[in-house]
């Protein structure tokens, strides 16, 4: 039905009869505000999300995650999703950029498309990841062959922290905004490469080259379509 948690917000509002405007006033938020989260910039918080989904009188675990039937499940055997349980997600955003081409030097926020949730269990022990510096691209090209394919969904970490060290980074090299392997040298100097060998070639960067090198995060996780 709808993919994107702004879409299933606008669905469920007009499935009701909301115009936009008398949304914001239940939930007590500004137009501008209301427009943000259904426009994809911004994604409501946990208890927010529980008020939207008890005003609509949808189910806050489809609301959530699009997972399950839109309306809520009037029974006494299942207890509804509440903003304690909506809690133990955390939303990511999703970004309008594409990495492995040139054109892209920057990321800003208005290019938020969407937010996807993840279990907050999961990005914390799986990950050791804090959820305020994780993003959402899409990888294009087979530069990164197999291990990245085109199309695939890439969660980066921006934390400072974990860019070091041999991996695979999301890079803004000579204004270009790329996703490749570095490996780090003894003499201090970097080695870009793709891990599809017969379309890519390695580049060890030189000390003029260096400067032109910078991380904008690590890739920690992939998904795509199998």
């Amino acid at each position: 039905m709808t993919n994107k948690l702004s879409e299933r917000i606008i669905y469920a509002r007009k499935s009701k009869g909301f115009k936009q405007k008398e949304l914001a006033n239940i939930l007590k938020i500004s137009l501008p505000t209301m427009n943000h989260y259904e426009s994809g910039k911004r994604a409501p918080n946990s208890e927010l999300l529980s008020q939207i989904a008890k005003t609509l009188g949808c189910d806050p675990g489809w609301l959530l995650t699009g997972e399950g039937q839109s309306e809520k499940k009037e029974t006494h055997s299942t207890e509804p999703m509440s903003s304690s349980t909506l809690n133990d997600f955390v939303l990511v955003p999703r970004y309008n950029v594409e990495a492995s081409a040139g054109g892209g030097s920057v990321i800003h926020s208005e290019q938020i498309v969407d937010h996807l949730a993840f279990k907050a269990s999961w990005v914390s022990k799986e990950l050791g990841a804090d959820p305020k510096n994780l993003l959402l691209i899409h990888s294009i090209g087979d530069s990164m062959e197999p291990t990245l394919r085109s199309g695939d969904l890439l969660l980066v970490d921006r934390n400072k922290a974990r860019m070091k060290g041999d991996g695979i980074y999301l890079i803004n090299f000579d204004d270009g905004l790329m996703v490749k392997r570095l490996e780090w040298m003894m003499d201090g100097t970097v080695v870009i490469r793709g891990d599809n060998i017969s379309v890519s070639r390695e580049q060890k960067l030189t000390a003029i080259e260096m400067e032109k090198l910078h991380l904008l995060g690590r890739v920690v996780w992939v998904g795509g379509k199998v």
